[in-house]
């Protein structure tokens, strides 16, 4: 079933291996295009960082949103940024962990994964996918899991879609015209452990530190010693 809202085409399965591979095979065809979308009820073989599980019942939200900006490859990552800073206005008492997840009460609610076809040296387009605990959530995960309805914020899946994409058109044409300034400002208002100390698992050891920030290509900002470390895949707990 295909639908629309404001600019976006949505396009609707009632079960799908992973909105992500569909997304990235259709586009890869040319069979969508600029901010269509890929939403399934529920998956049975979906994604989420570094190709770990993500647990895909009904009655969550899982969609994929293709966009094909004409930007600078390096600013391809910024596009994570953009998409969760726009769920985090969209869901109430949220904080952000770097790189993308969202947080309530220090509980992931949601994740995202991020793809792009990259040819010559040029993007031909991301896929931003974004999975939402909103009545369900796993019990066994590595960072503590929840879901909305946990917090008493009970909504349907299309109606949490529209809420995020009315934020996120806002803030991708601020990105495109703006560039990232603005939207670093805003991840940043709620950043978990901001300027509090963190650990990180990077290249299979443990990294302390304190948590400076986000720099202008996002980078994870570590400060250990007076020393800056920039980092760019690691996980934060």
């Amino acid at each position: 079933m295909d639908w629309t809202y404001k600019n976006f085409v949505i396009h609707e399965f009632l079960e799908l291996e992973s909105t992500n591979k569909t997304a990235v095979e259709l586009a890869s065809l040319g069979k969508i295009f600029d901010r269509e979308l890929i939403l399934a009820k529920q998956q049975s073989a979906g994604r989420g960082r570094r190709n770990r599980d993500w647990i895909s019942p009904a009655g969550n939200l899982y969609f994929s949103l293709v966009l094909r900006p004409k930007i600078e490859l390096e600013k391809i990552p910024q596009l994570s940024f953009v998409a969760i800073a726009a769920l985090r206005l969209a869901v109430k008492n949220s904080m952000v962990k770097w790189p993308n997840d969202l947080l309530i009460e220090e509980k992931k609610v949601a994740g995202l994964l991020l793809e792009s076809k990259i040819s010559e040296k040029n993007c031909e387009f991301v896929v931003i996918g974004i999975g939402i605990n909103l009545t369900s959530h796993p019990s066994e995960t590595i960072f503590p899991a929840s879901n909305l309805e946990n917090f008493g914020i009970k909504i349907s899946p299309p109606e949490m879609l529209k809420k995020f994409l009315d934020e996120f058109e806002i803030l991708y044409q601020n990105w495109l015209d703006f560039d990232f300034a603005g939207i670093r400002q805003i991840w940043l208002q709620r950043a978990y452990r901001l300027n509090e100390k963190v650990k990180l698992k990077l290249d299979g050891k443990e990294v302390e530190g304190v948590f400076s920030g986000i720099d202008g290509e996002g980078n994870l900002l570590l400060n250990r010693e007076e020393k800056i470390l920039k980092i760019s895949v690691a996980d934060v707990s």
